[in-house]
């Protein structure tokens, strides 16, 4: 779960539903793809392959329902600093698992996974064992890029391979892309595809042109040959306009403290409730603007919270893909919103 507090004396709070590590399910993720020697290469952390150092990272994830690997965070690494924790977490979209499941229904799960990274024979200029070369290890690659623009729910849809639509199947493919001029990318490879054989690895090729990113670094570093995995999720529930629900989106933009503050019902304030719940459903429209709402819930009922929450939803915007690999624009989110009144006494 997580929560975003505002400082102007109300509280907005985006909570995700997680069944966490210690949730119970009636079976584990599994793996689909596990990582290999040879995945490494692409993630391990340049200076420590130029030292010929290797080292160890314990990473936490979730797990979508759709066996993507999500909002992960290094649990511990050794050597502390040489980077095999990030090096790890960049490993994730290479990696598939098969989603845990609950009365027979997959859901939302934790999980925690060891990487070793094995410690080259010598420094700079040899090959790990069982590894065939070690050029990827000298690109610069970024992970976890918010991209600008990215294919829609209908171009993927349409892009669906007509072999799997037939059969109502989904799966899930990642992509090794370069960063080319003007955030475009280029000269794309399937790194993971599952399953293999009903033309997804194809699908989100055809997919590549309409993803632009940032032109620079967050350290003013230019994009420009650059590597960037992209995950991608084809489900079966995308072919219908109906059921085209955002996983766990990221923010782009929130409504600001004051301008909740500024919209707490007067309604409330009257009644002397401090506190509220709203849920919306809405639309994401062109830019990953939320659009369309409707409150669906809100509580106490009659205050206002429902009307005062549609009204701030126009602040409130996502990136065009998310972490998992899947669209945005032209799906539905849920929103659920919990608004708290300030603190009022004075203080002594």
């Amino acid at each position: 779960m997580s929560s975003i507090y505002f400082p102007a004396g109300f509280a907005l709070a985006i909570a995700w539903a997680s069944t966490g590590l210690a949730a119970p399910v009636a079976t584990e993720a599994t793996w689909l793809k596990r990582p290999r020697s040879e995945d490494l290469l692409s993630v391990w952390p340049a200076e420590a392959w130029n030292r010929g150092m290797g080292g160890k990272a314990t990473i936490v994830c979730e797990v979508s329902l759709h066996g993507a690997l999500r909002a992960c965070t290094v649990e511990s690494e050794s050597p502390t600093g040489a980077g095999f924790g990030h090096a790890a977490i960049a490993l994730t979209p290479q990696l598939l698992m098969k989603p845990a499941t609950l009365d027979g229904k997959p859901v939302v799960s934790g999980v925690r996974i060891p990487v070793n990274f094995p410690k080259p024979e010598v420094a700079t200029g040899t090959r790990l064992p069982g590894v065939g070369g070690f050029s990827g290890v000298t690109r610069k690659s970024v992970s976890d890029v918010s991209w600008v623009t990215a294919p829609t729910y209908g171009d993927v849809a349409a892009a669906y391979p007509a072999k799997a639509r037939a059969k109502q199947i989904g799966g899930r493919v990642t992509l090794d892309c370069t960063f080319k001029t003007k955030g475009r990318v280029g000269d794309c490879g399937v790194l993971a595809e599952e399953p293999k054989g009903e033309g997804f690895g194809g699908a989100a090729k055809s997919l590549v042109d309409q993803f632009v990113g940032p032109t620079e670094l967050d350290n003013g570093s230019s994009t420009l040959g650059v590597a960037t995995q992209i995950p991608f999720t084809f489900t079966a529930d995308m072919l219908d306009a109906d059921k085209r629900v955002i996983g766990k989106p990221q923010w782009r933009a929130l409504p600001t403290g004051d301008q909740f503050a500024g919209g707490y019902p007067a309604e409330a304030v009257k009644a002397g409730v401090n506190a509220g719940r709203v849920v919306m459903s809405c639309g994401v429209g062109d830019e990953g603007k939320v659009e369309n709402c409707v409150a669906t819930s809100e509580q106490p009922a009659g205050l206002g919270f429902g009307a005062a929450a549609v009204a701030l939803s126009g602040a409130f915007q996502v990136t065009a893909w998310t972490a998992e690999g899947l669209p945005t624009i032209g799906g539905k989110i849920r929103v659920p919103i919990r608004y708290e009144a300030p603190d009022t006494e004075t203080p002594q």
